[in-house]
């Protein structure tokens, strides 16, 4: 187990990312496929997330790294979000450090910790990727939106449909819920955000209709997750972001119907009674979606293949997205090397096996 109890004085003195490790305060994520054991490169990204899960990326960008010839690699490390301003102060001094991705628990509060932040990213007060850029400044960006919608808008143009006017149910109202709500509402989708607490879901729904122009029936709506089965009935896309179905003690619980804790026999079985009756109320047409990256698919999108739906994954959002961040972290080597955007997305998908 990691020990987060650090000594701030002595954190501030460290220069090396290998010194936040040596100190417990980053763990190298073993679930990560395609992650390095080590830092002995000349350079790297640096990816952090608050549990050490299936992660996609270094798998993804290490890919790329060896297809453009490049030394640089990704390399996944997990610890706790509390100790993130002495994480990035050492990132800043470590001359090898040139960004990297923000995953699981810190998207939150890395927005407020940069020294720059995209516009885009500030009013989704979320980031999944950070820059460094001169000075040994950051600067955080958020690619997760855009990459879950063209993932989504895929599905659709092969149903001849566009997602413009389509409602968009959203189960959750954290760091991943919040890009992509923004990124949907920008495509013209009717949005509404279910979460167990009422007022997070609120404050994502104000933010996205007091900084986008939406009207009248347009503006983003919220409510408790109690209103899951009044919501889904008339639902194009139901989209899970919540940590049901996540590693951990949220593993066995199906995004449709509330989680009470501990997660027992009789807790888990009322929450998979009450998610197959509202699996019922949901359209035949409409797309089910999970984000959550495990071995195995969630109990949300078993539930949905085993009933005929159609079903959309975490990992095209992840490709589109990591092409997105891989651009923004490498872009000025890779101009220079004559290596476009496309090429990356290539390289990333065949890695995955998974046409984008």
């Amino acid at each position: 187990m990691i020990n987060f109890e650090t000594n701030n004085k002595e954190v501030k003195k460290m220069t090396r990312a290998e010194e936040l490790i040596a100190n417990n305060i980053l763990e190298f994520g073993k679930n990560a496929k395609g992650n390095p054991e080590n830092l002995e490169l000349p350079s790297f990204c640096l990816g952090l997330a608050n549990e050490d899960y299936p992660a996609q990326t270094p798998l993804l960008w290490n890919a790329a790294y060896r297809q453009f010839g490049l030394p640089t690699r990704n390399v996944r490390l997990f610890g706790d979000p509390k100790n993130l301003t002495e994480i990035f102060q050492v990132f800043k001094t470590d001359p090898r450090y040139i960004g990297g991705d923000v995953g699981v628990g810190f998207k939150d509060r890395a927005w407020q910790l940069v020294d720059e932040i995209d516009p885009l990213a500030k009013m989704m007060q979320s980031i999944n990727v950070v820059v460094k850029i001169p000075e040994n400044r950051l600067k955080g960006y958020n690619t997760d939106g855009l990459g879950y919608a063209q993932s989504l808008e895929k599905i659709f143009r092969q149903k001849k449909l566009k997602l413009d006017g389509k409602k968009a149910v959203i189960l959750g109202a954290g760091g991943t819920g919040n890009a992509i709500s923004f990124a949907l509402a920008q495509k013209g989708m009717r949005i509404v955000i279910l979460n167990r607490t009422i007022a997070k879901a609120q404050a994502l729904a104000e933010r996205i209709n007091g900084t986008m122009e939406l009207k009248g029936a347009d503006k983003v709506r919220f409510a408790g997750e109690d209103q899951i089965p009044m919501e889904v009935g008339d639902a194009d896309v139901v989209i899970n972001v919540s940590t049901k179905g996540a590693t951990g003690e949220m593993e066995e619980y199906n995004a449709l119907a509330p989680a009470k804790l501990p997660a027992d026999s009789r807790n888990i079985a009322e929450n998979q009674y009450l998610a197959e009756r509202t699996l019922k109320l949901i359209p035949r047409h409409a797309v089910l979606s999970d984000v959550v990256l495990t071995k195995e698919l969630t109990p949300f999108l078993q539930m949905a293949e085993a009933n005929g739906f159609q079903t959309l994954a975490g990992l095209p959002m992840v490709v589109n997205q990591g092409v997105e961040a891989f651009w923004l972290v490498n872009e000025k080597t890779l101009k220079e090397k004559g290596i476009t955007k496309p090429k990356v997305a290539k390289a990333m998908s065949k890695a995955t096996g998974l046409k984008i």
